[in-house]
């Protein structure tokens, strides 16, 4: 167990990097634990410049345990069964407009969850977006969804992680650009664990970062929440969206699953 998983598995945020110009940013928290912290989730949110320089975007599901009296408290591996690991993703454009004020408007997301589609302790969501960008250049974030099942319930589905910004298209020569510009905000909505205050559905990016709009004029929105996952039991991967799915196993014997799409996952379009 790194020791990365052991802060987290403690209730500890980590977070690697907040500079803009580092070469990824991400969050991780515990974002579930049952009564006496024997099981838990850890929902993790990454943003980084990837393999061509436009963005690298993953979310992770990852399931502990402690099964033992021992004082480290749910910080081991667990394994859970096909269709008991989620992940949902959102990714984010920061737009500043004439006058000067910045907000987040959503450039591609996952209009439903993925799930595992073998036995697995962790689950990744991951993606590279072209050189160009997915939605211009700027700031972009992620906000991963992670859930799991627990004695049959669906558990930490509405606590959602926050990757960080980072200025993109990077090529590390722009960390000069990155320095010298504005960070943005960490979204309203993500700063507290209050899921009553997020917003039903968000204002879209065009392919130049800029509001998408109706034929009548007015933004453009797509709905954040996703729908509700059915039981783990009647889950199959032939119900997912296309992805390239890898599993690595550890000498303990435990899997992580790894779904990797290729360029744009549900580009919103009006």
């Amino acid at each position: 167990m790194t020791l990365l998983a052991l802060l987290a598995a403690f209730g500890t945020t980590v977070v690697s990097a907040t500079s803009a110009s580092a070469h990824y940013v991400y969050w991780i928290e515990q974002v579930w634990s049952n009564a006496d912290s024997s099981r838990c989730l850890l929902n993790r949110a990454e943003t980084s410049h990837g393999s061509t320089g436009g963005g690298y975007f993953k979310g992770t599901a990852e399931s502990l345990a402690d099964i033992d009296p021992s004082p480290l408290d749910c910080v081991l591996t667990w394994n859970r069964n096909t269709g008991e690991l989620a992940v949902g993703i959102v990714v984010f454009k920061w737009y500043v407009d004439v006058n000067g004020d910045g907000s987040w408007l959503v450039c591609d997301y996952t209009d439903d969850r993925y799930y595992n589609s073998e036995p697995a302790y962790q689950f990744n969501l991951q993606w590279t977006a072209p050189a160009e960008t997915l939605c211009g250049e700027g700031y972009y974030g992620i906000q991963s969804n992670a859930g799991m099942v627990d004695s049959g319930e669906w558990v930490g589905l509405n606590a959602s992680v926050w990757s960080g910004s980072h200025l993109l298209p990077d090529y590390s020569e722009l960390a000069t650009k990155a320095a010298a510009a504005d960070e943005p905000v960490v979204p309203d909505w993500l700063k507290s664990a209050d899921t009553s205050d997020d917003p039903a559905s968000m204002p879209v990016a065009n392919e130049n970062g800029e509001p998408q709009r109706n034929s009548d004029g007015s933004l453009f929105t797509v709905p954040l929440e996703l729908p509700e996952p059915p039981a783990a039991a009647m889950r199959s991967a032939q119900q997912d969206p296309a992805g390239e799915r890898t599993f690595t196993t550890d000498a303990d014997g435990n899997v992580t699953e790894t779904v990797t799409v290729a360029g744009s996952l549900t580009r919103p379009a009006p």
